[in-house]
């Protein structure tokens, strides 16, 4: 049986590790999409989705502990990761960078060391962009400006970013909405 959609209704109250572990998923053979979003999670992410042809990973939830499974890069057919869970900590992992298809990445409230921008220059199709609130330092890196061409949402505020606002985001036609507010260190404006 093939499922597209792993949709929990919204308000439900579980752990998430051992209900939608990927044994699980494998043997259902969940395919396309996990969207557990507004539910009552608790738990960490399975590392064992690394295994899922996944598209859409939404997980929406405020009792995730732990990180982002390293594992989830190995799901190159994934196009959107929406991670809105405070609890889960940092550093984003760096095999993300193979997620060449991924259109969304969408990632808040994150505890943790600080770090810096996870290798992203791969991920040419990506249209929104929100890492906020993760810990993030450093510079706004200047492939965002090239490498992104379809990039219509950029969110990085609360971060320990520096420097100055990079002249790009001005530049960047395709570009509908930035947000830098309480980043700090960020010296000027283009």
């Amino acid at each position: 049986m093939l499922i597209n959609l792993l949709n929990i209704s919204p308000r439900v109250s579980f752990d998430i590790s051992p209900r939608v572990s990927s044994q699980r998923a494998c043997r259902a053979s969940i395919s396309q999409e996990i969207n557990l979003a507004r539910n009552y999670l608790s738990g960490s992410i399975p590392s064992e989705w690394g295994l899922l042809p996944l598209v859409n990973i939404t997980l929406l939830g405020y009792r995730l502990t732990g990180p982002i499974p390293k594992e989830i890069g190995n799901i190159i057919t994934l196009e959107r990761l929406v991670l809105y869970a405070s609890g889960l900590s940092g550093p984003i992992p760096l095999s993300i960078a193979h997620l060449t298809k991924l259109k969304d990445l969408m990632i808040s409230d994150m505890t943790g060391p600080e770090f810096f921008f996870s290798p992203l220059q791969s991920m040419t199709q990506m249209r929104q962009l929100v890492l906020r609130n993760i810990n993030l330092k450093g510079e706004l890196p200047s492939y965002l400006g090239t490498n992104t061409t379809n990039l219509t949402l950029l969110d990085v505020s609360f971060n320990k970013l520096t420097g100055a606002v990079p002249s790009w985001l001005a530049r960047t036609r395709s570009l509908e909405m930035w947000k830098i507010c309480k980043t700090i260190g960020l010296l000027s404006m283009p």
